[in-house]
């Protein structure tokens, strides 16, 4: 695998599936955009939320958790390939974050989309305490964990929100 500086994009020369890994770890290519790829890597975070909401809520929680381990095995290979701690072009991490951002929310206008995406960033950004915790542990559990983190605590602010009838 090889890394360019300059663009912040990962390919690999090893062979087609690993490519392929590195784009679904690249949350389908959005970790390729050279400026704010962790706020674009969230947008398919939205998507999928979109796509699931109407599921059983028992089937929502098994494809959360699956996409949450399928998101660490991604960010720890390409972590392990690159040789870099917690590459910038893998945000499958911010795909599950705005997942948990979003799950259960009881309205889902476009209004609570736009606030649940711009909490979830500024808490992923800012990664204060307990959510800088999470960053000291090593490999894909690292990389992921803080960001659900912040997807979860970014639930209860838009839920609280959501309570106090300010939204």
């Amino acid at each position: 695998m090889t890394i360019s500086n300059e663009t912040g994009t990962c390919s690999t020369s090893d062979s087609a599936s690993g490519r392929f890994l590195s784009l679904l770890a690249a949350g389908g290519g959005f970790g390729y955009v050279p400026f704010a790829s962790g706020t674009w890597g969230s947008l398919p975070g939205v998507a999928i939320f979109l796509l699931t909401r109407s599921l059983d809520a028992w089937l929502q929680i098994v494809l959360f958790v699956v996409s949450c381990m399928i998101a660490i095995g991604l960010a720890d290979r390409a972590e392990r390939i690159s040789g870099i701690r917690d590459p910038g072009f893998v945000v499958i991490d911010e795909v599950v974050g705005m997942w948990a951002t979003l799950l259960f929310l009881w309205r889902t206008d476009l209004a609570i989309l736009v606030i649940g995406f711009l909490i979830f960033r500024a808490f992923d950004i800012l990664k204060f305490y307990p959510l800088n915790v999470f960053e000291s542990f090593r490999g894909g559990v690292g990389i992921v964990l803080d960001d659900v983190a912040a997807g979860m605590l970014a639930n209860i602010v838009m839920r609280l929100l959501l309570l106090s009838g300010m939204f």
